[in-house]
C-alpha cells in the first residue's frame, strides 16, 4: 500500500507496537501500513487480539507506557507527524483533528459531571467558545445524536445504554474532526439500538464528509459502514481493498473463513464453519505465515516463510504465498 493520494488524512507506515510485560514481549502490532483518504470509511476486522485496538490507540497516541513500546513507525495525521509533537501538541490533537469512540460508553463519560458539561469542556479547549456558547453548542449536539436537549444537565446513570453511547458520539463529534475511530461503538447494546446508533453514525458521518477507521469483528457493520476493508491478524494487515473486491473475490484464507463463519439468513440450517484453532499468543507467534497452524491450505514453505502484502489486483492486497502464485 506505498500508493499516496491527495486527500489523505491519515498514513500509517511501518507501525510496530510491543507490550513488555513479565510474562514477555507481546508483539501486538507489526510493520502495520495503512491509509485512511478524505471522507471514506475503513473497517479494521479481525478477531480479538488481532491488534486493532492497539492500532487506534497508537494514532492517537494513547498506547499506555509502560507496558506499550512503539518500535517503529510513522503516523501522518491531517499533515502532522505525530510522533514528533509534545503531549501538549497532541492534547489539541485529540479530539480537534481526530477523535475516538470508546467500547464502553459505561467507562468513557465521567460519572461526576453532566453530560452537557461534559460535551461543553470539549469545545471550550479546542474552539475556545465562552461558558454560554459551548452550553448552546452541546445542546444542539445532542439533538444532532437524537438526545432531548433539556437532558444536557442529567449525568451519565440516568442515561440507558445506547443514549450513553451517543453522548459519546456526540463528545466525539462536537469539533467536527477531520477523522474519527469507532472502537466496537455498538458492542454493548442490544440489536436495535445498534442499528440506530449506526445510521446516525453514518448519516453525521456524510454530512460532515469526514473520514472514518471503524473497528469490529462484526462483518454486517463492516458491510454497512465501510468503503474499504483492512483485515487484521496477528498485529498483522493480510488483506485489503474495497468493501466489495474482498467481500466478493476474497484473496486469503483467513478472510474467507471469517466470511464461512458468519450465519446468513438464507441458510435455513443455521449451519456454522467456524475458522479451526485460536489466535495465536502475541507472546509466542509462530514462524513463517501467522496463519498457517490454522489454515487448511498451508504448505511447508508456508511455516518457514512469512508472505509479503502485494497486490493481486488494483487496490486489493493480499498476504499469502497462495495469492502470490495466483492460486
Amino acid at each position: 500500500m506505498d500508493k499516496h493520494y491527495d486527500d489523505e488524512v491519515l498514513r500509517v507506515e511501518d507501525l510496530t507496537v510491543y507490550y513488555e510485560t513479565a510474562e514477555g514481549t507481546a508483539k501486538a502490532v507489526n510493520n502495520l501500513d495503512l491509509v485512511v483518504r478524505k471522507g471514506k470509511t475503513v473497517g479494521l476486522v479481525g478477531e480479538t487480539g488481532s491488534g486493532k485496538t492497539t492500532t487506534a490507540l497508537s494514532i492517537l497516541r494513547l498506547v499506555p507506557d509502560p507496558p506499550g513500546v512503539i518500535k517503529s513507525g510513522k503516523i501522518i495525521l491531517d499533515g502532522m507527524d505525530i510522533f514528533t509533537l509534545t503531549e501538549g501538541e497532541m492534547d489539541m490533537v485529540r479530539g480537534y483533528h481526530a477523535s475516538m469512540i470508546f467500547q464502553d460508553p459505561m467507562t468513557a463519560l465521567n460519572p461526576l459531571m453532566t453530560v452537557g458539561d461534559q460535551i461543553a469542556e470539549t469545545l471550550r479547549i479546542h474552539e475556545g467558545l465562552n461558558k454560554a456558547d459551548s452550553v448552546a453548542k452541546a445542546q444542539e449536539m445532542l439533538k444532532i445524536v437524537g438526545i432531548p436537549p433539556e437532558r444536557a444537565k442529567e449525568y451519565p446513570h440516568q442515561f440507558s445504554g445506547g443514549m450513553k453511547q451517543r453522548v459519546v458520539i456526540a463528545i466525539a463529534l462536537a469539533c467536527s474532526p477531520k477523522l474519527m475511530i469507532a472502537d466496537e461503538p455498538t458492542t454493548a447494546l442490544d440489536v436495535t439500538i445498534q442499528a440506530q446508533v449506526l445510521r446516525e453514525m453514518k448519516q453525521l458521518k456524510e454530512n460532515s464528509d469526514m473520514s472514518m477507521i471503524m473497528i469490529t469483528h462484526d462483518l454486517g457493520i463492516i458491510a454497512q459502514m465501510c468503503d474499504e476493508v483492512a483485515v487484521i491478524y496477528a498485529g498483522r494487515i493480510i488483506e485489503y481493498g474495497e468493501l466489495r473486491e474482498v467481500f466478493k473475490d476474497t484473496k486469503h484464507p483467513y478472510t474467507q473463513g471469517l466470511l464461512h463463519s458468519t450465519i446468513k439468513v438464507q441458510d435455513r440450517r443455521g449451519h456454522l464453519d467456524p475458522i479451526d484453532g485460536t489466535v495465536p499468543s502475541l507472546n509466542k507467534l509462530p514462524e513463517g505465515c501467522r496463519f498457517h497452524p490454522r489454515c487448511k491450505y498451508a504448505t511447508e514453505e508456508c511455516k518457514r516463510r512469512m508472505p509479503e502484502l502485494i497486490e493481486i489486483e488494483p487496490g486489493h492486497y493480499s498476504r499469502c504465498l497462495m495469492a502470490e502464485k495466483g492460486e
